[in-house]
């Protein structure tokens, strides 16, 4: 598995989303917490690059993501999902925020694409 490259300014924008899909559904599941700290371990995210991703207003994190070239955007969307599926529960909220988050930085465009592309 390749592992896509991030800037400390990316990676922040990233845990700034992890952590607002893990509070979507407004239950702080452990298994959550144990695939985000999986997820920093696996892109080096430092104490000062959480830090900073803690504190980024969401809509800061998705136009940061919106500027990601494509394959990062597909790369944090799929680290979105590991954390939605982590809790083995289907929660509309969470659905609804991954939603908004792909539709906002395009990444509904780019999954779309790659499926007719596809066929």
């Amino acid at each position: 598995m390749v592992k896509i490259q991030f800037n400390d300014t990316q990676k922040a924008a990233m845990v700034s989303l992890l952590i607002e899909m893990i509070n979507a559904d407004n239950v702080v599941d452990p298994s959550e917490c144990d695939v985000f700290d999986t997820i920093c371990a696996e892109y080096g995210i430092d104490d000062d690059t959480f830090n900073l991703g803690r504190s980024l207003n969401c809509m800061v994190a998705l136009d940061i993501m919106k500027r990601m070239s494509d394959i990062q955007k597909l790369a944090t969307a799929q680290l979105l999902t590991r954390v939605i599926d982590a809790d083995a529960r289907d929660d509309d909220k969470e659905i609804k925020l991954f939603n908004i988050i792909c539709n906002v930085t395009g990444v509904d465009v780019l999954i779309n694409a790659m499926n007719i592309s596809e066929e």
